[in-house]
């Protein structure tokens, strides 16, 4: 491989002679992570199989008022999940994937410990909150259960986040397998021996298998949280963690601010055939998804190599295979048969069917944003991309409104997918501006903080 070249993603390896060959094909897509690439989309898979398990399971066991409250719980479960990976983990993939293995055994250990202490203190809140308020039966004690699992699940992500980070998405993978199969034993368990099903038994076997997983962690890294350090990673990693948390609340509140308001000014059914057509695009956010949380620390670790250049081409490369796959993926649910549709999603399928062009057209406008975002994250671009997304949040909540206003959901639809193509020309400008700033010196490390 040359220097300055995104090895196997811009750059042609010759074989030996000069010229391209098979054994030079081969090369390339070794070179390239095509392997890695693989396992982390197969990892996003089997997480996000993972998570409709329980929710399939717990719609099919109990009524509709209880997989309500479960729901609101696994809401708080995501919103948990960005929160501590923009404040943790996400610095490990931005700025050690090219560290030697003592400085990301200090990263690491220090990002799970944050990630272990923080989601403790929101169980215990989440507790109290389940104990002491005057919440229904099934959400005081799906709060209660959530509670005390909560460290486990958060836990089981932090792990899955540093394996990226280390380029092993294979042991990612095999741990999410492990969460499955403990989860499916467990929850099988339940449903045959159980004489009456309790909706905090499955949300502590939901969040009990996190934990089992998460020694899967444990044993590979062969590293342990580093619960006083703790706060020194805060500290140390404030510069890019300011803006990535303020980032995380913008897109949620961006995201759900959009069908809430369809829904005030047409009707629910408009909320929920968004929410339909989203489903259906999934397999392309899996993609997206796993992407770009291979290719962050691969760029990471090949940025002394890169020029201002392969920057760019390494963001319209990734840019570009994510829109191809999802413009496939697109073309298949529009030539879904309407059995088909109805099997999928019920009777939401006829509003879903209504939105569906505009929502693959809004995903390939978010797919053409993809490789910039990584490019940046990659770079310290964080500042950068926490304006991005409030640029677009604020159009998509604009147009999204004006579009409900005048032609329903429908409407709202076509705004989302409009705010998502207006702001994606300023992603490649400013990926190209930033690239060409001098480089930021890495963050000090005290002899504290390397104890």
């Amino acid at each position: 491989m040359t220097a300055g070249n995104l090895d196997g993603v811009v750059e042609v390896e010759q074989a030996p002679g000069g010229r391209s060959g098979p054994l030079g094909k081969l090369r390339r897509l070794r070179s390239a992570g095509m392997t890695r690439s693989l396992w982390n989309i197969g990892d996003q898979v089997v997480a996000s199989l993972n998570n409709f398990l329980i929710q399939f399971v717990i719609t099919h066991a109990f009524t509709k008022d209880v997989f309500g409250a479960f729901a609101i719980a696994f809401s708080v479960f995501s919103i948990s999940t960005g929160f501590f990976r923009a404040l943790s983990t996400s610095p490990v993939a931005m700025r050690f994937a090219d560290a030697d293995d003592r400085e990301f055994s200090r990263a690491a250990g220090s990002a799970v410990a944050l990630t272990a202490s923080g989601s403790a203190l929101v169980g215990v809140v989440l507790v109290l909150m389940g104990w002491l308020l005057p919440f229904g039966e099934s959400l005081s004690h799906v709060f209660i259960a959530l509670g005390f699992v909560l460290p486990g699940l958060m836990l089981q992500d932090a792990w899955r986040q540093v394996f990226f980070a280390r380029l092993r998405p294979a042991a990612a993978f095999f741990m999410d397998v492990s969460w499955v199969v403990l989860q499916l034993g467990g929850l099988g368990v339940l449903v045959l021996v159980a004489d009456e099903n309790h909706i905090a038994a499955f949300t502590a076997v939901w969040g009990g298998a996190a934990y089992l997983a998460s020694l899967l962690g444990l044993l590979v890294l062969r590293l342990k949280p580093r619960v006083p350090m703790a706060w020194a990673w805060l500290r140390e990693q404030s510069s890019v963690t300011r803006y990535l948390v303020p980032e995380f609340v913008i897109i949620q509140t961006g995201g759900q601010l959009a069908p809430v308001l369809a829904a005030a000014v047409t009707t629910i059914d408009a909320a929920g055939a968004l929410r339909g057509a989203n489903l259906l695009t999934v397999p392309a956010t899996i993609v997206s998804t796993g992407l770009m949380s291979f290719a962050v620390p691969e760029l990471v670790r090949r940025r002394s190599r890169m020029t201002p250049k392969t920057w760019q081409l390494a963001a319209v490369a990734i840019s570009g295979l994510v829109l191809v796959v999802g413009a496939v993926w697109g073309a298949i649910t529009l030539l879904l048969p309407t059995s088909i549709g109805e099997m999928v999603l019920g009777d939401t399928w006829e509003g879903a069917r209504t939105v569906l062009l505009a929502t693959i057209v809004g995903q390939a406008g978010s797919a053409v944003t993809v490789g910039c975002a990584a490019v940046l994250y990659a770079t310290e671009g964080a500042k950068t991309t926490m304006r991005l997304h409030l640029v677009f949040a604020l159009f998509l909540v604009t147009f999204s409104t004006v579009g409900a206003f005048t032609w329903g959901a429908q409407g709202t639809a076509w705004g989302i997918a409009a705010a998502f193509w207006v702001v994606a020309p300023w992603w490649f400008v400013s990926v190209r501006r930033h690239v060409r700033r001098p480089a930021p010196e890495a963050p000090a490390t005290t002899p504290a903080d390397a104890g």
